[in-house]
């Protein structure tokens, strides 16, 4: 054989390794409140959010709210940036992060909400 072949498929391979590994770092799986609050790494938690639990704080562009999966556990979350512009609206919302135990707050990096559309019936065609 070839050395350049040889040299061309141990490059494959780490490529191959090096992609894998990626794509696990930054994969984050769905768990329960209980298995977030004891998690290492950043996982999505969903759920709905508890009546009167949403806090806005637009000076410190902060949205805090509580967060209950529907076998009732709940858990505090917070997340720093914009309050989504539906977030009012939300039936269902999906929380992206990790766990603080010292401030026992899940910190939320992303929230992916799902609204009620408006326009349901038009769609089904009624």
């Amino acid at each position: 054989m070839k050395k350049s072949y040889i040299i061309g498929a141990v490059i494959i391979a780490l490529a191959m390794v090096m992609a894998m590994y990626s794509f696990k770092s930054t994969m984050t799986t769905y768990v329960s409140v209980s298995e977030a609050r004891v998690s290492p790494r950043p996982v999505q938690v969903a759920g709905i959010v508890a009546l009167g639990s949403k806090k806005y704080d637009l000076q410190n562009n902060r949205l805090i709210f509580t967060l209950r999966e529907d076998s009732g556990d709940e858990i505090p979350v917070e997340y720093h940036g914009h309050k989504p512009a539906n977030f009012d609206d939300v039936t269902k919302i999906v929380a992206t992060g990790k766990y603080n135990t010292e401030r026992r707050v899940f910190v939320a990096r992303e929230l992916l909400v799902k609204c009620p559309t408006k326009y349901e019936q038009r769609v089904k065609g009624q």
